[in-house]
């Protein structure tokens, strides 16, 4: 079985678990990680501006998607981080 990348956000770090864990809190700060969908770069934590921008960016696009799939936003939407295009079917 594959892993997938957690992320703390308040310590700015990565981690892999196995992909069968929906959710995980990092053992430093107890602090409930983000699972990274697959095949989506991370940059480095010390890269601080490409980090920073990467998660607000990530944030943004799976709220939308939320919103999306909830029936509050229009008819198609296109995620250019997660290379997604959603379209509403009727």
């Amino acid at each position: 079985m594959s892993n997938r990348t957690f992320a703390c956000l308040a310590c700015r770090k990565l981690q892999r678990k196995p992909q069968s864990i929906a959710a995980f809190a990092f053992p430093v700060c107890h602090a409930d990680c983000i699972r990274v969908d697959w095949k989506l770069h991370v940059p480095a934590p010390r890269k601080r501006r490409k980090w920073d921008r990467f998660w607000a960016q990530y944030l943004l696009e799976r709220r939308m998607t939320e919103q999306f799939n909830d029936g509050l936003l229009g008819e198609e939407l296109v995620l250019p981080l997660l290379n997604r295009r959603l379209v509403r079917r009727h």
